[in-house]
């Protein structure tokens, strides 16, 4: 959901003071002062499409804000504060599933089952209504989707199937029919939560759904071991109702916003694949050793497998490294690639 008050020196301050400048100068200076008419701008530019105005507030902070500047910027695109047609204010979220699928990739997911498994959890209790987007999407370009499109997509959801369709398609992110074999793909949904009912729980409130995949990892809410085996018992039930019904699906799982699931389907891909591990733990590392956590990746195909070079948003050579990748695992060693890295120039 949409956040107030975000904090930066540890308090909900309230508005105060006039902050002259350009749209992407005032971003920075209220998000910096935990400014409440951040949300506002904000919310402003991204209903208007105005990408460039985010890039260039990116411009203007220094390098160790940057991250977490574009985390909070990423996370309330995918939440709006709307009234419905009953005149009830309305919380409206994407949320991302990650789906292993085996086979045919032309006939789009059953949403009717993942809505029902979803609905028999128990876990939407603050839920007024919960839908999917009956495609599956390619992970790699869902990369690619900057928060101005993101906005674009939760509005084109509460619209209509129709109109999110249309978005989906004009920007290639659906998932392509014509590969073949085993593969991860992302499915998005809508959660209109009452307001009341979400302020109600409180932002330390045990999470209904949005990153229930997450649970147990570093930052996320601590849970009594009652409450998270029933969690997890829950969407044991719900995979395999999904499975149930569509014996294409291998796993489904709750991933939360976007870059949950970017972060879901990048660790749950490689984990076991020793050679693609070591790739990915290449690009970490690369990534450590940046300011921004920007990596630019170029690969030259060798008769022994992939050469990769790392270099930092400067054009720095990071490091570099030859992987004995060849086949269909080069192919899923450029994806990665794709995922982890800002930019992958093959040569």
């Amino acid at each position: 959901m949409a956040k107030t008050g975000n904090g930066r020196n540890g308090a909900d301050k309230p508005a105060s003071g006039t902050f002259t400048g350009t749209p992407a100068e005032r971003l920075v200076r209220y998000w910096r002062n935990s400014d409440r008419r951040f949300d506002e701008l904000l919310d402003e530019t991204l209903d208007a499409g105005r990408q460039a105005v985010l890039e260039a507030a990116l411009d203007k902070l220094r390098e160790e804000e940057q991250p977490e500047f574009l985390d909070e910027v990423e996370t309330i695109a995918e939440s709006v504060r709307r009234t419905d047609a009953q005149g009830d204010d309305m919380i409206a979220t994407l949320f991302w599933l990650a789906v292993e699928v085996s086979g045919d990739l032309s006939q789009p997911p059953a949403v009717e089952t993942i809505e029902e498994a979803l609905d028999s959890t128990g876990l939407l209790e603050t839920a007024a209504d919960t839908r999917l987007l009956p495609v599956w999407l390619e992970p790699e370009a869902l990369v690619y989707l900057e928060a101005a499109d993101r906005r674009t997509l939760l509005r084109r959801m509460l619209d209509s199937t129709d109109a999110a369709l249309r978005f989906v398609r004009e920007g290639d992110l659906l998932a392509d029919p014509a590969d073949v074999g085993t593969r991860l793909v992302g499915v998005v949904g809508l959660i209109e939560e009452e307001a009341e009912a979400v302020e109600a729980a409180g932002e330390d409130a045990v999470p209904d759904f949005l990153g229930l995949a997450r649970i147990g990892e570093d930052g996320e809410p601590e849970l009594d071991p009652a409450e998270e085996t029933r969690i997890r018992e829950a969407l044991a039930r719900f995979t395999a109702a999904i499975q149930g019904a569509d014996p294409r699906v291998q796993r489904c799982e709750p991933a939360g916003g976007l870059n949950d699931l970017l972060d879901l389907i990048a660790e749950a891909d490689w984990t076991d694949n020793g050679e693609l591990a070591e790739l990915a733990s290449f690009i970490d590392v690369a990534s450590d050793e940046t300011a921004d956590a920007v990596v630019d990746a170029v690969v030259t195909s060798t008769a022994h497998g992939l050469f990769v070079r790392a270099f930092n948003a400067d054009g720095r050579l990071l490091d570099e490294r030859a992987f004995t990748l060849q086949g269909d695992e080069a192919a899923q060693a450029v994806t990665l690639l794709q995922q982890r890295c800002r930019s992958v120039t093959k040569e």
